[in-house]
């Protein structure tokens, strides 16, 4: 059957998949919502790659204000990126969530959410949510030690996480009784499960639900008919960093390989940056090889650079430029994630033996994947800030009207001074008129609706390539490229007379007439944007004495 992927698809009754197909990606995630009125329930809502898509459909199902929860199941980043901003359009006197265990929440603090914890272990694990009972089963390490997942009693859909995920080159919404298949949900689990007990055990309890449905994080959406299949082939997998390896049959090497791969998945569940983790693995290697004299990881960043992370026992330095090492380098092998080489990995050594090499050869094969992957992310992570700070400061919106905010309005209107010639710009200065008494007569509240109405009809009165700012309180500014000061004027008029005709309901049969005073000015070249919002501000005030409720152009 063929979905229409950029549209929301109900999976069950009001469970909808409201995820994003990243193309030429492997490792698909998906984001769930179940539509339940004024308590709708967001599930994993996905990074900041997939935030624009999945924030369209969510708003096409159910307002903002209806998201009551927010089910985090376990602290990574591609379910957890998006929720800085997400966070920030929710309106700001709902009462909401953030759904997690206590592990996950110990990190999750520190991205400094403002949306309280709601910890499913502190609740008896269960949520009833305006009479739809979600139940929460802990299926600890599976991947991650406070891992959940999530069952719903109405439907029975289990919201599973990382079980029953899958990695493909070949992207399917709802899963297919195919080996292909099959074989992604073992590659995957190989990876992510970190052993054949650990990961029985949460079969076990997902087992006793009975689930209709199993809406992973990863791979596709499973069926009835296939979730006892896929069962009976995940409790017979051997799966975890822990396997040893077959032609590897030194007990004692197999032994300091054993406690080097302790070491290393310790790290990489725990550690915060990518630099400690590199650092203990040169430290556990050192341990079991003393020859070695440094470790060398190498990662593509962007634009096709070589960026090495380089470990001695003085530490750690990172260089962005080609790197050389004089020295004899014993091992040297591609980091890859199916099959995509995403860096290097280089062991020196000036007195390794023929038995070491084979150390360093079996050992990167059972660390290649978690290295790799937690290189990828550190690229990611360093992207994802690049793109903060871009986001911070050419986006920057005032939260109640979601206008630009003064301080955009200030930096852009100077760097559009500065590249002008000969085309005119007009400015608009807007007050609205007793704006005070609005609010000591009927309260903030109905002051912030004031101030929201007039937004809204200024952003459908101007064009896209005006900067339309709520300047502070009551004041807002639009600054109109290519418009002279008789265009800025009729535009002024325009809006002055669709104001007056507004009204704000404050009560049953209650309403509230507003009006606003406009000062209009023209750029006058060779002259800084304060002169010119200063000259528009003298004729807005000069429009409150002249008696409100009208428009000064000069």
């Amino acid at each position: 059957m063929e979905y229409d992927l950029t549209k929301p698809i109900e999976i069950a009754e009001d469970i909808y998949w409201i995820g994003y197909v990243v193309p030429n990606d492997p490792f698909q995630c998906h984001v769930y919502l179940i539509k339940n009125g004024k308590e709708s329930i967001l599930i994993d809502p996905g990074s900041r790659i997939v935030l624009p898509v999945i924030l369209e459909k969510l708003v096409s199902l159910v307002p903002l204000s209806h998201i009551k929860y927010i089910i985090f199941h376990h602290q990574d980043p591609d379910i957890t990126g998006s929720f800085e901003i997400l966070e920030q359009l929710f309106p700001p006197d709902g009462e909401r969530y953030v759904i997690t265990h206590w592990r996950s929440a110990t990190l999750l603090k520190h991205y400094n959410w403002k949306t309280p914890f709601w910890l499913v272990d502190e609740h008896d694990w269960k949520l009833n949510a305006n009479g739809r009972e979600l139940e929460f089963i802990f299926t600890p390490y599976a991947h991650f030690p406070g891992a959940f997942v999530t069952y719903d009693k109405k439907t029975g859909v289990l919201f599973s996480s990382d079980i029953f995920g899958s990695i493909s080159d070949k992207f399917m919404l709802f899963a297919e009784d195919t080996e292909e298949y099959y074989d992604g949900v073992e590659l995957f689990h190989k990876h992510y499960m970190p052993s054949n007990m650990i990961l029985n055990y949460a079969l076990d309890r997902i087992e006793e639900r009975n689930p209709t449905l199993i809406a992973p994080q990863h791979g596709s959406i499973i069926p009835k008919h296939m979730i006892k299949p896929i069962i009976e082939r995940l409790r017979k997998l051997d799966c975890g960093l822990y396997l040893l390896d077959d032609e590897f049959v030194d007990l004692f090497m197999l032994s300091k390989l054993d406690k080097v791969l302790q070491n290393i998945i310790k790290a990489a569940i725990s550690a915060y940056k990518f630099h400690s983790l590199v650092e203990e693995l040169y430290v556990s290697i050192k341990s079991a090889i003393p020859s070695v004299d440094k470790i060398v990881v190498m990662g593509y960043v962007d634009d096709g650079k070589q960026r090495y992370w380089v470990v001695d026992d003085t530490g750690i330095s990172v260089y962005d430029d080609e790197f050389k090492i004089d020295e004899p380098k014993v091992f040297e092998a591609p980091l890859d994630i199916s099959n995509e080489e995403v860096g290097k990995f280089m062991v020196f050594a000036k007195d390794a033996t023929l038995q070491d090499e084979r150390f360093f050869k079996v050992l990167f094969k059972h660390i290649n994947y978690a290295l790799s992957m937690s290189l990828q992310r550190e690229i990611e992570r360093e992207s994802l800030e690049k793109e903060k700070e871009l986001f911070e400061k050419l986006a920057e919106t005032d939260p109640l009207t979601k206008l630009h905010n003064r301080a955009y309005l200030m930096e852009y209107a100077e760097k559009l001074l500065s590249t002008v010639t000969n085309e005119p710009i007009s400015v608009l200065f807007i007050d609205i008129d007793h704006f005070k008494q609005v609010n000591d007569t009927y309260g903030h509240i109905i002051g912030d609706k004031v101030l929201k109405e007039i937004a809204d009809i200024l952003r459908a009165m101007f064009r896209e390539e005006d900067i339309v700012a709520r300047y502070g309180g009551e004041e807002f500014v639009v600054v109109m490229k290519d418009a002279t000061l008789h265009d800025a004027c009729k535009k002024a008029e325009y809006l002055r007379k669709i104001v007056e005709k507004m009204r704000i309901d404050v009560a049953e049969g209650v309403s509230l007439g507003i009006t606003v005073s406009i000062g209009v000015t023209e750029y006058r070249g060779r002259e800084d944007f304060a002169t010119l919002l200063h000259r528009a501000d003298e004729n807005m005030y000069e429009a409150k004495r002249g008696g409100r409720n009208r428009v000064v152009c000069k």
